[in-house]
């Protein structure tokens, strides 16, 4: 890059920083709000809200990414035309490819980093906040012990422990389940601890004793050494421990296990998701152009360029939806997974040629009067 080039491409790097920093904080401001629970239900400590928070943020700075650079290049060409920068270097030689260039350097930045994240950063931070979370959440079956008290894990079951410590395990315990009227059972151990399964919390009772009673009100005494009463019944099915669609690599995405498969129901959800990850990128360079065009296509007015402007803000929004819905569709059908492609690519195509279009040229001169005579 020349000189004035490299200026121009300063002259957007900074609004371009400073709109997905402002973009970061209110993605971290709402996920806070949603994570807040942590805290007010589970009590736990500010450094485990911190980071099921900052985790969450890869894939919303990733989202929010093609409008922070579509803000900056607004921003940035806006100032660029008004202070005349832009006019006085196109005058002195430069060409509309010399004024593009920088947009489309940032452009190119962005949405590499922007395909580094979806492929590698977001997996990795979501499937640690996936595990924290599931920690988290069943710690609400060790939470729901109060020493010396009685407590009902559900209708028809209660529990007692007669100690208990933060890391779940209990001294003294007496469970009663009877959900099953013919198959009432008491569980009395002399300890126990809550396990985080890999499916499944469950506790594990050592030492200890189950009466039943059948259905012809006959009582079954038996001892055991080690018992595992599972948990996992009053935990709700969505906190099971598993990775979603948003949580695997591509790899896995395209070559997905059996248990991904049946998640799934199927190749279309996973292909969606694979090939959104690597499309939405795109998205940064159609937009940055769309708000180029919003200035560089056809001559420049002193006016302002408030209409092209408002009319650019449109667009944008209506591209991002349609490639949200091209990705909904092709969860049922893989033929709009092209789509995904086709949309930010075509955006491309039609911003560069409004850019390139030669408006306003003057029309012939008019042959002068008695010319003929």
């Amino acid at each position: 890059m020349i000189l004035v080039q490299r200026y121009m491409f300063r002259q957007l790097l900074m609004p371009f920083v400073t709109a997905a920093s402002a973009f970061a904080a209110l993605a971290l401001l709402t996920q806070s709000l949603t994570n807040i629970e942590f805290i007010s239900n589970y009590r736990e400590t500010a450094f485990t809200f911190i980071k099921v928070t900052l985790l969450a943020l890869p894939q919303l700075v990733a989202l929010l990414s093609p409008f922070a650079l579509f803000i900056a290049v607004l921003a940035g060409l806006s100032r660029l035309y008004a202070d005349s920068e832009a006019t006085v270097a196109s005058a002195a030689g430069l060409s509309r490819w010399g004024v593009l260039s920088p947009v489309i350097r940032l452009a190119v930045l962005a949405a590499m980093l922007n395909l580094g994240v979806n492929l590698f950063v977001q997996p990795l931070a979501y499937q640690e906040m996936r595990r924290s979370v599931y920690e988290l959440r069943t710690d609400v079956a060790a939470s729901l012990v109060r020493p010396g008290e009685f407590a009902n894990l559900a209708a028809g079951v209660t529990l007692y422990a007669r100690e208990a410590d933060g890391s779940g395990r209990m001294a003294d315990i007496f469970i009663h389940d009877s959900r099953d009227p013919d198959d009432v059972s008491t569980y009395a151990a002399r300890e126990g601890v809550i396990v985080r399964g890999e499916v499944r919390p469950t506790m594990v009772l050592i030492d200890g004793n189950v009466q039943q009673v059948d259905e012809f009100g006959e009582l079954s005494f038996l001892t055991f050494d080690r018992y595992e009463f599972d948990l996992g019944d009053f935990v709700d099915p969505q906190l099971i421990f598993f990775f979603k669609e948003s949580d695997l690599f591509l790899h896995e995405l395209f070559y997905p296990d059996s248990s991904a498969l049946s998640r799934a129901r199927g190749t279309e959800r996973l292909l969606a998701e694979a090939h959104y990850r690597m499309s939405a990128p795109l998205y940064n360079i159609a937009l940055a152009l769309i708000a180029a065009a919003a200035f560089m296509a056809g001559t420049h007015s002193r006016l302002g360029n408030s209409r092209n402007v408002i009319i650019a803000v449109s667009i944008a929004l209506t591209v991002r939806l349609a490639g949200f819905a091209a990705q909904s569709a092709a969860t049922d059908d893989p033929g709009y997974n092209l789509v995904q492609y086709a949309i930010p690519l075509v955006v491309m195509i039609g911003a560069l040629v409004l850019i390139w279009r030669r408006r306003g040229q003057p029309r012939a001169a008019a042959e002068p009067v008695g010319a003929g005579a």
